[in-house]
């Protein structure tokens, strides 16, 4: 079965190799089935203390997507993705590739439910300038929770002219059963308005552990423009009695060398006074290739101010469809 799998995906792969976007598999009678890959490799040293230089690979996805249209409007649709990081990471173990998402849901106009393995609406949540960043995304990253096993969840669309507005909620159930173990429960939303340049996005998230009746919320801010020759952002999270967590970033992209400069600045701020404040930097680049966007090449160097810490960098490739 691994083989047959294996040779599926190489398949698929060669076939895209020159296309810049998805590729859909099937298209008749209603039934849509699109296949997308993220492949991103690095040579990369991480910020801290004796580090070594190392292979990561920092993506290794196969993304499926099957929609069917059910009539009046409806639609229902699944999601099945792979993620091939553990198996790269461990050559000489029988590691399979690990299930990244897994749902099912059922869409109209511009709202959906689903219900399975996938994001949480605060991994939608604040601007993204790093390709690693030194002290984690945002405190939903760094203290609350991204994903999840057993969510339901509901998103909404909705555009006018040059407005968009966007709204996602999740709940992770509790779940424990002679089939769990139980990872807790959360509930949380995300919801984020475009417009005229601007993107302004709001999150909210409260988690209450496995056996626990103590809950811990966490909310943020995150405000973006997009000037065409610049990009400026900003966001600010908190995690209620842990900490306050700051992300500021700028990239300007030079469209006639093909090519993305930016920088970011990181600040933790611990609410124990005993702690002291935690702030880091980054910087990096960009190249994509004229004849694909989708073929990247790029290099970043990041530090923090933390004691007996060294500068980290890498250098990585990117191809995706």
């Amino acid at each position: 079965m691994k083989k047959i799998l294996c040779s599926m995906i190489m398949a698929v792969l060669i076939i895209s190799a020159g296309e810049a976007h998805a590729i859909t598999v099937y298209k008749k009678d209603g039934v849509t089935y699109d296949i997308k890959a993220d492949l991103q490799i690095q040579l990369r040293k991480d910020v801290g203390k004796d580090q070594d230089l190392d292979v990561e690979y920092d993506d290794l996805e196969i993304k499926n997507s099957i929609k069917y249209d059910i009539g009046n409007g409806f639609s229902a649709f699944g999601q099945l993705d792979f993620g091939f990081k553990n198996a790269a990471d461990k050559p000489d173990s029988d590691a399979d590739p690990h299930l990244e998402e897994a749902y099912l849901g059922f869409g109209y106009k511009g709202g959906k439910i689903f219900m399975g393995k996938t994001d949480s609406a605060a991994d939608y949540f604040g601007i993204e300038g790093a390709y690693e960043e030194p002290l984690s995304c945002h405190a939903f990253d760094r203290i609350g929770h991204t994903d999840g096993d057993d969510i339901i969840g509901a998103a909404f669309k909705f555009s006018l002219d040059d407005f968009q507005f966007n709204i996602i909620a999740t709940h992770e159930i509790e779940a424990e059963s002679e089939k769990s173990d139980g990872n807790g429960t959360f509930s949380d939303i995300y919801a984020e308005m475009k417009f005229a340049g601007f993107t302004v996005g709001t999150a909210y998230q409260t988690y209450e552990a496995s056996g626990s009746d103590q809950s811990e919320d966490i909310y943020g801010i995150s405000l973006s423009y997009d000037a065409k020759f610049v990009k400026v952002g900003a966001d600010y999270s908190v995690a209620e009695d842990e900490l306050d967590f700051w992300n500021l970033f700028a990239k300007i992209p030079v469209k006639s060398i093909n090519t993305t400069f930016g920088v970011g600045y990181q600040m933790i701020e611990p609410d124990k006074s005993s702690d002291e404040d935690i702030s880091a930097w980054y910087a990096n680049i960009t190249y994509k290739f004229p004849a694909h966007k989708n073929v990247s090449i790029f290099a970043e160097v990041a530090d923090t101010d933390e004691n007996n810490v060294d500068m980290g960098y890498l250098f990585g490739v990117r191809v995706k469809f």
